[in-house]
């Protein structure tokens, strides 16, 4: 039988949403996906493993999260990594720092974007995006957060090829909030001034328990994996509307961005 639930007021939580997409040119195309997120204080990483039996942190199981899949991706602990990032923008070590990602499902992840909040007084000092492309490629965009921005909304250029089918003359705009019993991000992005896809996630929350895992696990099948072979059946479905594919410029020399 599952465990015991984490304690009540932990901040790790689970979010069953949907994932939108709707790009506006040259053609238009839209698509959503039921999926589930889970919202992770990397401080509870260790203790939430030793609770849970469907989920590790940096061991095999059903469930898992790895460090080494975010931040410095080399297996160092998070907390340092995001502190000497907002060190440059001589912002204080949160008090809190929550992630938002998809887990390993049997030992198997790919997330297009990480989130990662920054909290103290309940309050967000800085919002870190970490956003990848299947072509094994990564950058962080670092936003540090006005006390008046609420929800917080900024602006970024783009710096990484996601989409071969969207040019890099690009600029995003993501809105979010603190998660609470609903976590909401929404990403806009235009080119010349011009919409040209906006792309969402919108989930309600429970709590993090080997319950409502076991319940993800048999109402997402193989999630993970799904996710994958999405990104390339919408990627197919745009070359037979005849969107041009585009070429991987050059990597970037640095993997992040200051607002």
């Amino acid at each position: 039988m599952p465990r015991n639930d984490v304690t009540e007021n932990a901040y790790s939580a689970i979010y069953h949403g949907i994932v939108r997409h709707a790009r506006y040119m040259p053609k238009k195309h839209r698509f959503a996906y039921k999926v589930f997120s889970l919202l992770l204080d990397i401080d509870e990483l260790d203790a939430l493993s030793e609770k849970l039996r469907l989920f590790s942190h940096n061991r095999f199981n059903i469930f898992g999260f790895r460090t080494s899949d975010h931040g410095a991706k080399d297996g160092s602990p998070l907390r340092p990594f995001i502190e000497n990032l907002l060190t440059e923008k001589k912002i204080k070590a949160p008090e809190r720092i929550l992630i938002m990602c998809y887990p390993r499902i049997f030992g198997y992840v790919f997330n297009p974007i990480t989130v990662y909040y920054c909290l103290t007084n309940n309050k967000i000092s800085a919002m870190i995006y970490e956003v990848n492309n299947t072509f094994g490629e990564d950058h962080i965009y670092v936003v540090p957060i006005n006390k008046s921005d609420r929800p917080a909304k900024h602006d970024r250029i783009k710096q990484l090829h996601v989409s071969p089918f969207i040019s890099m003359d690009a600029e995003y705009s993501f809105t979010t909030d603190i998660p609470d019993e609903e976590l909401k991000v929404i990403i806009r992005e235009k080119s010349n001034g011009a919409p040209l896809l906006l792309a969402s996630f919108i989930g309600q929350r429970a709590p993090l328990t080997d319950k409502e895992l076991f319940k993800a696990f048999f109402g997402y099948p193989l999630m993970t994996i799904k996710i994958v072979i999405g990104i390339h059946y919408e990627a197919l479905r745009l070359i037979l509307k005849g969107v041009r594919y585009i070429n991987r410029p050059s990597k970037l020399s640095s993997r992040i961005t200051y607002l």
